[in-house]
């Protein structure tokens, strides 16, 4: 959904109930600070927002629909040239603008449906293209504030509207059944942005692309801020603030007891305040070795990156081989893969590996979802059977949740890279590192002047993926406390 750079600081856009979804405090700092000090786009959000854009026209061109224009920032005629549009009833609109006081929405499509309103025995419903493959909050809240504008110029507000999805699938919402969080969502956006909601700064996923990071985190950081605790939403970090606990210094010496009494949930508070500890002292603490599931003879790992602008397509696909229970990859195999056939033949020389004779009971061991998902993406790639890829999958022990059983470590999100800086004994990542480093490297690949550098690069890195794997394995089972270097 496009949006209007010029338009007054105090206006409502669309694009705020996107942010307001992930972090209020961004529309706050939309509204108030001097634009010049935001970040500049990292180069995975330029990515990501290119391909946005391409993809949006490659589903929008072939439909033909007339397109508003905005001449030198003339919202409101292209307002009034989309009202015309409207009234004459073309079947669709591309890049439609509508306002209402203090709101503006400029949603990707807007289409006709039978159904009578003030414009005739027809209305229209409001749609965007995300290339993500699944509908999201924020994403039907744009949605949602376009319906709301668009009852203002055919006196009805659509019960559906829609979102074309990265795989080309329409996704119909019922604006009806989340009229209610619209509203609230609005309401309480136009209260943040005009200065009548306070807000504060969260540490958060979102935080390693957000603009405005280079004036949260740092503050952030220097106040220590309780929302580096794992495990504490929006919501707990507001509970704990209103009772005085607003530092990790504070959570840590904090009397659950009383807090408890003074009316905090008690959910999930002993390990927040042991989460602050470990924060505090840089230790891991509650430290026990798990019977993490091992292998009888060996034991297998595999690491894969996949490309968001590529549905998903894995770009690097690793894997590595030990003797059972040491923790130590002895052989190594990493292929960088651009296009379907080198992705079969990956997938290809990955099964061979992971289904050969000698390791087929074998567990493979990898970090999080995602590497399972590729997996799975390879095998349908490769047109393996539901039945083979099922018991490849039913292999897989994922690390994640054996890491939380083995000890509370001074992390922030336990992440793969935290994670292994703390089975590695290496500095914790920076605060603003986000985990799409290789995405980027593989997207530049082909502009690059030494393309086999970069693909050298990737290689190393996935030899790296499952060195931290193979470290990470000996370091749960081991029951050692393990060390990190700030």
């Amino acid at each position: 959904m496009a949006e209007a750079p010029t338009r007054a600081r105090s206006t409502l856009l669309a694009h705020h109930l996107y942010d307001f979804a992930d972090c209020e405090h961004r529309v706050a700092l939309d509204a108030t600070l001097d634009r010049s000090l935001r970040t500049p786009p990292d180069s995975a959000t330029e990515l990501l927002f290119e391909h946005g854009r391409r993809f949006e026209r490659e589903i929008v061109d072939p439909l033909g629909y007339p397109a508003v224009e905005v001449d030198d920032g003339d919202w409101e005629l292209a307002a009034a040239r989309t009202l015309d549009l409207m009234r004459s009833g073309v079947p669709g609109i591309d890049q439609g603008v509508l306002i209402g006081p203090g709101r503006l929405a400029r949603p990707d499509l807007l289409e006709r449906l039978e159904g009578s309103s003030a414009l005739g025995a027809f209305h229209y419903v409001p749609g965007d293209v995300k290339s993500a493959l699944s509908p999201r909050t924020d994403a039907a809240l744009q949605v949602g504030f376009a319906a709301l504008l668009l009852e203002r110029v055919q006196g009805l507000r659509p019960a559906t509207g829609f979102l074309v999805l990265g795989d080309g699938r329409r996704e119909v919402l019922d604006l009806d059944a989340i009229g209610t969080t619209v509203d609230d969502a609005v309401a309480r956006a136009e209260a943040v942005s005009s200065g009548l909601a306070e807000t504060i700064p969260f540490f958060g996923s979102s935080c390693a692309h957000c603009r405005w990071r280079g004036v949260c985190l740092p503050r952030l950081e220097s106040e220590r801020d309780v929302s580096f605790v794992h495990g504490l939403t929006r919501t707990r970090h507001r509970v704990l603030r209103r009772h005085g606990v607003s530092t990790i210094d504070e959570l840590a010496s904090a009397d659950i007891a009383g807090m408890i009494a003074a009316g905090v949930p008690s959910d999930g508070l002993e390990r927040a305040l042991l989460q602050a500890r470990s924060l505090l002292e840089g230790s891991v603490l509650r430290r026990r070795a798990v019977p993490v599931p091992r292998g009888v003879r060996r034991e297998l790992f595999a690491f894969v990156e996949a490309d968001p602008l590529e549905r998903g397509a894995p770009f690097l696909v690793a894997w590595g081989e030990g003797a059972a229970g040491l923790g130590v990859v002895g052989s190594f195999g990493v292929r960088v893969v651009s296009t379907q056939d080198e992705r079969r033949s990956a997938a290809a020389a990955l099964l061979e590996i992971l289904e050969s004779q000698a390791v087929a009971r074998e567990p493979v061991y990898v970090f999080g979802g995602r590497t399972p998902r590729a997996i799975e993406s390879l095998c349908d790639g490769l047109g393996v059977s539901p039945a083979r890829t099922g018991d490849l999958l039913g292999r897989v022990v994922d690390l994640a949740p054996w890491v939380r059983r083995a000890g509370i470590l001074p992390v922030f999100r336990y992440s793969f890279a935290e994670v292994a800086a703390v089975a590695r004994g290496a500095p914790r990542p920076r605060l603003d590192d986000a985990d799409d480093a290789l995405f980027v490297l593989h997207a530049a690949r082909s502009a690059a002047s030494d393309p086999d550098d970069v693909r050298v690069r990737l290689e190393a890195a996935g030899v790296e993926g499952l060195r931290s794997l193979a470290a990470i394995r000996a370091w749960v089972a081991s029951g050692e406390p393990g060390s990190r270097r700030s």
